[in-house]
């Protein structure tokens, strides 16, 4: 919920900033960040729902216990091996190598987060009282 709060606060700032400015949806949705979902092509959620039903369904497969693996009394066991929240995705090699700065980076992306869920949750609050955008 941290990740998508942080590019959901960020999601709104960019949203405004660059309206009718791209070539992205041939420049057509405008207004306040809050009304711009509804003006996007609906065929973009089929799209956006398969990558997200991808997504997750390879993040289950590294953390969870095949079904079949699993006592009956016990489902959804995880992975001796899993930690939560490390698919073991870092192309860039930032992962830190010891043990304590990785937790220290951890709970910085935990506070991080919060903040973005905040920050999000600010922006929706405005946009709704005064219908205005968030950088008007």
């Amino acid at each position: 919920h941290g990740r998508v709060g942080m590019l959901a606060a960020v999601g709104f700032l960019v949203g405004e900033a660059v309206e009718s400015k791209t070539v992205l949806f041939n420049g057509e949705i405008s207004g306040p960040a809050i009304g711009q979902l509804a003006q996007v092509n609906p065929l973009l959620w089929v799209f956006l729902g398969a990558g997200i039903a991808k997504a997750e369904t390879m993040r289950a497969e590294i953390g969870w216990v095949e079904p079949e693996n699993v006592p009956f009394d016990k489902p959804g066991q995880l992975r001796d091996s899993y930690i939560p929240g490390d698919i073991g995705f870092d192309p860039l090699g930032l992962k830190p190598e010891s043990e304590e700065d990785f937790i220290a980076m951890q709970n910085k992306e935990l506070q991080n987060g919060r903040l973005g869920m905040l920050a999000a949750a600010g922006f929706l609050a405005q946009e709704l009282v005064d219908g205005k955008g968030i950088i008007e």
